[in-house]
């Protein structure tokens, strides 16, 4: 009960998962080391924020220790660093023609042929390699020295966040040649007026973000409306169209309706005639008319 946060008995667990490796990743970019509000904090404060972090938002059942954090984290920075290292000798071969995957499968072709492995870790390569505190870290780390140089038996700054001397001596082994965290900032001046220019940086980043956005959502906003107003000009044209078509059937009505009328009274004026009073050739001319009428008459 009285155990600080964190510290579990060392049982091995299951296999971190893609989800869980992505949230460590997201944990030491929230959590990480702030030299702008003082270089004093001990590591120990920092990886238990970053257990905090990570328990808080996990979604899986599995239990991670701090000390299981911090050994996945330095495998996955050691693998990330050393592909970043491929990666920038590829861009830097300037080879015309090859496009960012194409870089991208180089470099994991070279890591597979100088770590005869596979790139396990492109899901936390992709969270990192946009962050600024990331290419920071990695401008400040020099790998060759790194690879070459022997372990120092004076404590280094990661060998001190043991969790205020809870973790056993594979936990120090592990934070000291393991978990490179960036170097001392030179002082808090210099660090805060870099953190500035960071900012004023990041704030511009945001704001082109911010506008693009922007532009984005009045391009959509724009595009819906179009269509609103497109489908009410075919909406209206279909009803003038439907308009003139009935106005032409009323029209055509009329007319027929006016040639019957006018054929009736026609016909009415034959029927009427007294043909008794006509000369011969007259009488037989409208006697036929009368006929053809009475024929029409008996078919409709």
């Amino acid at each position: 009960p009285n155990d600080p946060i964190g510290v579990r008995k060392s049982v091995r667990g299951a296999n971190f998962t893609p989800e869980e490796d992505k949230l460590l990743v997201s944990a030491w970019l929230n959590c990480s080391l702030d030299a702008v509000q003082g270089t004093d904090q001990k590591h120990s404060q920092l990886w238990e924020k970053i257990f905090e972090y990570f328990h808080q938002f996990k979604e899986t059942t599995n239990e991670r220790t701090i000390k299981s954090l911090i050994h996945r984290w330095s495998v996955i920075q050691k693998a990330t660093n050393k592909f970043c290292a491929k990666l920038a000798q590829v861009e830097g071969l300037n080879q015309s023609g090859m496009t960012e995957q194409d870089k991208f499968d180089k470099a994991k072709v070279m890591y597979q042929s100088l770590e005869k492995c596979s790139f396990q870790f492109e899901h936390c390569w992709q969270l990192l390699k946009d962050q600024p505190k990331w290419i920071w870290r990695a401008t400040k780390e020099d790998p060759k020295r790194r690879k070459t140089m022997s372990p120092s038996p004076t404590p280094t700054r990661c060998s001190e966040a043991t969790v205020d001397g809870i973790f056993d001596l594979e936990a120090d082994h592990v934070m000291e040649n393991e978990v490179m965290e960036p170097d001392r900032p030179i002082g808090r001046k210099a660090e805060k007026g870099k953190r500035k220019a960071q900012g004023q940086h990041a704030e511009e980043n945001f704001q082109l973000r911010k506008m693009k956005y922007t532009l984005l959502e009045e391009s959509r906003a724009q595009e819906k409306e179009f269509f609103r107003l497109k489908a009410e000009k075919m909406a209206y044209d279909k009803e003038t169209e439907d308009r003139k078509l009935r106005q032409e059937d009323e029209r055509l009505w009329l007319e027929a309706e006016k040639v019957e009328l006018t054929k009736k009274e026609s016909d009415q004026r034959i029927m009427m005639m007294d043909v008794s009073v006509m000369p011969e050739l007259q009488r037989q001319f409208f006697q036929q008319l009368q006929r053809e009428v009475m024929a029409r008459r008996s078919r409709s």
